[in-house]
């Protein structure tokens, strides 16, 4: 019998191809040769092993999903340039997010604008200037109008900027403003019930915990790491654990894992606890405003529970092309977003390496508690390699110890602590209990600085194209636990990617 090296996952090759397709509208515009000849070859790859299949219904499947992503991303270009044409004298706008001020300014998010009384959906940046120091009076959900100093519009890049730039507009913020502090006028406060949730959890937090401890329990329960310090930012950064302040598979499994064994203990049917789990993540996901790692950690994880409900084999490369799907269809600009990429590579490099990794750690006698965190560390480390280099020409060497150190740390104290904040909610006082865990946080910091003060912890990287991601993560495919070709005929395989690959990087 001829044997396979791939499974054909038919939301793969649908996942794969709407990426494919919006890709190609991207650089299409670009005049990205390399790229495109890259994005076009690996459409062929995917239509060869489709016709293998014999069906007609497979080689359609890559074309018409091809034709849908390039469209549907078309479209989304389309209706971000739909922008108004004059410079408004007078804007109006709902505060939804506040960063960290520096020496002199702030910067915040506006959503529910209005130019000269005219209603707009459109969200934008404003910057603040202001010497007194008075940045505290501006709260998220305050109904703020001015006259712009500046104001201009976000234009969709240009024809030589990249990815990096166009993540920038998966949030739709459309235009650019500032203005001095004493121009502001306060109309009123205009919290969504998201927010008031979030304003009162935080504000029991510091029942039990230190003010820098707030910052970090509540960047960890909702993924805003706009309330971080820039030390903070830094030191998280360069310990390479800032996934930590972003919510993610991480968080969601945590949840999950929790809400699913207090049902079993208490007796809960299956399918109710499916229910009641369902119901908690899509309440967390639009508490955290549906960002898409969290989006896409539910979707997997409800998809886990599912599974054996229905009597079906659990598949996480079928279970992330379904949550890609979905989050591409709500908004095209994602794919484009670094979260994006960092989740969904983290997970493919997990599903990917993981066991090779831990197996050809087994074989070292190690204990199994440290093969398996080495495992995870080490999948993820060289998941988000090429990826930390495309963005921030660096890559985090330190990383692989300090996850395997704090991750377990951190899992303890994130548990306790979203427990309490949830039951803060009816018992506010509940978080007092968070003074027996605020060292445990001091323990978290302090070794985060740690890590992040090694010397070389971090080094420099050569600038990366995408199609050397494309190939690296090719290549991951290649060599990982996917494919079920024999190590002779991986490695006759890898090779030319390899080759290819350091051609694109020189």
């Amino acid at each position: 019998m001829k044997t396979r090296w791939f499974n054909f996952r038919p939301l793969c090759v649908i996942f794969l191809c709407l990426t494919l397709g919006s890709l190609f509208g991207f650089y299409i515009t670009r005049n990205k040769v390399a790229t495109i000849v890259c994005l076009v070859a690996f459409l062929a790859i995917v239509l060869f092993a489709a016709i293998s299949r014999k069906k007609i219904a497979y080689l359609l499947l890559p074309i018409l999903t091809f034709g849908i992503g390039f469209g549907v991303y078309s479209l989304a270009v389309h209706n971000y340039n739909k922008t108004i044409d004059f410079v408004p004298d007078e804007i109006e706008g709902r505060v939804y997010l506040v960063e960290k001020p520096n020496d002199s300014s702030m910067r915040v998010q506006l959503d529910s604008c209005k130019f000269n009384g005219e209603s707009h959906k459109e969200k934008m940046y404003l910057y603040i200037y202001d010497n007194t120091g008075l940045y505290e009076n501006i709260e998220i959900g305050s109904v703020i109008k001015f006259e712009p100093l500046s104001f201009y519009k976000n234009e969709l890049i240009g024809e030589d900027d990249d990815i990096p730039q166009a993540g920038f507009y998966s949030e739709n913020l459309k235009y650019t403003a500032s203005a001095y502090m004493s121009d502001l006028t306060y109309i009123k406060i205009d919290r969504t019930f998201a927010e008031t949730i979030k304003q009162y959890i935080k504000n029991n937090l510091h029942n039990g915990l230190s003010n820098e401890n707030v910052e970090i329990a509540y960047s960890a329960l909702f993924g805003e790491k706009e309330m971080l310090s820039e030390n903070n930012k830094d030191a998280y950064s360069l310990a390479g654990v800032a996934h930590l302040m972003a919510v993610s598979g991480l968080h969601v499994g945590i949840i999950t894992g929790v809400l699913y064994k207090l049902l079993d203990l208490l007796k809960i049917k299956r399918f109710k606890r499916f229910a009641v789990v369902a119901v908690v993540l899509l309440f967390y996901a639009y508490i955290c405003n549906f960002s898409v790692s969290i989006v896409r950690a539910s979707i997997m994880s409800l998809m886990l529970i599912l599974a054996p409900l229905v009597f079906r084999e659990y598949d996480t490369l079928s279970a992330i092309s379904l949550a890609g799907a979905i989050i591409f269809f709500i908004n095209p600009f994602s794919i484009f977003d670094i979260s994006f990429l960092m989740s969904f590579s983290c997970v493919l490099g997990i599903t990917m390496l993981n066991k090779p990794i831990n197996a050809a750690l087994e074989k070292l006698k190690l204990p199994a508690w440290l093969s398996t965190s080495l495992a995870l560390s080490t999948s993820t480390v060289i998941s988000l390699m090429f990826i930390m280099a495309y963005y921030f020409r660096k890559m985090t060497i330190i990383a692989l110890l300090a996850n395997i150190v704090i991750i377990p740390i951190f899992t303890i104290v994130f548990s306790i602590t979203f427990v309490f904040a949830i039951v803060s909610l009816i018992l506010p006082f509940a978080t007092y209990t968070l003074m027996l865990i605020n060292p445990v946080y001091n323990i978290i910091n302090l070794l985060t600085n740690i890590f992040a003060g090694i010397p070389f912890a971090n080094i420099l990287t050569i600038g990366v194209e995408f199609p050397t991601i494309l190939l690296y993560f090719v290549i991951l495919f290649v060599l990982g636990r996917i494919c079920t070709a024999r190590k002779h005929q991986k490695a006759l395989l890898c090779l030319p990617l390899v080759a290819i690959m350091l051609i694109f990087m020189v």
